[in-house]
């Protein structure tokens, strides 16, 4: 697991977005893998599946599946991911961290 590229991309920068998504896509599989292992049912979204330009269409998905790894792993509910213009560079700088920091919740409560 690569948390660094969940927390080093660059506002603007639509390769490190990719790289970003693809990590984060990654990171989702595993912990969906790990809860399915403790015969727990996560929603199963493709998050590899996305477009820069249609980022919007992505939120809801990925806001769903944080919210179920939460509820799983008695972790506060997340705040509202989907609460974001990505077109202001302050507010896509802070979802990056606060995401981050989800992530990070999530893979150290799950052990992996």
């Amino acid at each position: 697991m690569n948390m660094n590229d969940l927390n080093s991309v660059q506002w603007g920068d639509t390769e490190g977005l990719q790289t970003f998504l693809l990590e984060n896509a990654m990171q989702h599989q595993l912990f969906k893998r790990t809860l399915s292992a403790q015969n727990k049912k996560v929603p199963s979204f493709n998050l590899f599946d996305v477009q820069v330009e249609n980022i919007d269409d992505w939120l809801l998905p990925h806001q769903d599946e944080h919210q179920v790894f939460a509820s799983y792993l008695g972790l506060s509910n997340p705040i509202n991911l989907l609460d974001m213009n990505w077109n202001n560079e302050d507010q896509f700088y802070d979802w990056v961290s606060d995401h981050y920091q989800i992530h990070a919740s999530i893979a150290q409560a799950l052990g992996v």
